[in-house]
């Protein structure tokens, strides 16, 4: 995970200027299957194995649940040099 960004800026809520963190996920499914009921695996043989999300998380709540308000606002696959398998 790579922190990008973090802003506390809580002046105007109702404008949606709201405390954000944007951060960096490298993912690895290369061991995680999804099967069906029947036990046969759904996975696409064409899916990636490893991969970039940005993740944007924003507290609406910051006055009331500093803390614990934190939400997933956006998300985006990135488009990079896929993170090594771990």
């Amino acid at each position: 995970m790579t922190v990008q960004s973090v802003s506390l800026d809580n002046s105007d809520p109702s404008a949606g200027k709201v405390p954000t963190v944007t951060v960096d996920v490298c993912w690895d499914v290369s061991n995680a299957d999804l099967i069906d009921q029947s036990g046969k695996s759904v996975v696409s043989r064409s899916r990636a194995s490893t991969g970039w999300t940005r993740y944007t998380v924003a507290n609406y709540d910051w006055s009331e649940n500093p803390s614990s308000g934190w939400r997933i606002a956006t998300s985006q696959d990135l488009k990079q040099t896929p993170c090594a398998a771990s």
